[in-house]
């Protein structure tokens, strides 16, 4: 069954996505456990996992992200930007949550056992590119790492920064044994976003993805091109080596310029085949 596009973004909304992921089963992730936001989901989720994250299926920006934990007797939950808030049983968290996304459909996802960057979060950005012929290109990836004390790896929500991939990857695993590489990552990035061409004709992809103690990449976010916009490109300006970015550039320039001229093309086309009907 073909997932629902979003008639007025032209998107796939994040419980759509996970369920395609989870169809599909992509090589080389894992994918978290996720659920509709419902009372008893929350609940549940509770007793299974430490930790549980919370997003619409519509937020994009790191906007409307909080996260759950039990505490003892008490739960803690804490919206990105603000103080954790502590609740003294379930009753009264359900309802504090419930309360802030009443208006929005929501997910509940567990926590990533991930690796954290000096105590902060970080994921991992793939970015690609659909070429005329309907091949993806890999133009490159980088690191967002959070701000301090964000839950999130945003980096304009959270004032965090951006780092090269291959630079932090040999500082959080030194000379132990992973499972990570780039190769797996590039690998991983085009065969989702060959998945992606069964459902909706996307042309720009950006992967988030984050990494456990043992290399292993668990997919968090996948990112079109919307009637909205698309993946934030500007990311890989901030990078020192700044080839990635060039590239990037080169790559929109040459895309705009063949879509245009294919356009013109078909124009060109349809005036001859007019022409021709009216001799």
């Amino acid at each position: 069954m073909a997932p629902i596009i979003d008639p007025d973004r032209e998107f796939i909304n994040k419980w759509e996505m996970y369920k395609l992921l989870t169809l599909h089963s992509i090589k080389n992730i894992k994918i978290p456990e996720t659920s509709l936001f419902t009372k008893d989901a929350l609940l549940s989720m509770l007793t299974k996992y430490p930790l549980l994250y919370l997003k619409s299926i519509s937020a994009w920006g790191g906007m409307d992200i909080s996260n759950v934990q039990k505490k003892g007797n008490a739960f803690e939950w804490t919206i990105q930007g603000k103080k954790a808030m502590i609740f003294k049983d379930f009753e009264e968290t359900y309802s504090q949550i419930d309360q802030f996304y009443h208006d929005k459909t929501t997910i509940i996802q567990r926590g990533i056992p991930a690796i954290h960057y000096d105590g902060r979060p970080f994921d991992i950005r793939s970015h690609l590119y659909k070429e005329m012929d309907g091949s993806w290109i890999y133009v490159g990836d980088l690191i967002r790492i959070g701000g301090e004390g964000s839950l999130v790896s945003n980096i304009k929500i959270s004032n965090g920064s951006v780092k090269p991939t291959d630079e932090i990857i040999s500082l959080l695993f030194l000379e132990k044994d992973h499972k990570f590489s780039q190769d797996i990552l590039k690998t991983t990035s085009l065969d989702i976003c060959r998945m992606l061409d069964q459902y909706h004709f996307f042309t720009e992809v950006g992967l988030d993805f984050t990494l456990d103690h043992y290399g292993n990449l668990w997919i968090i976010e996948v990112n079109t091109d919307d009637l909205k916009g698309g993946p934030d490109s500007e990311l890989f300006s901030l990078l020192p080596d700044q080839s990635v970015y060039e590239r990037i550039l080169n790559y929109k320039t040459m895309l705009h310029e063949k879509w245009i001229g294919s356009m013109l093309h078909s124009f060109d086309e349809y005036l001859k085949e007019k022409e021709k009907q009216q001799d």
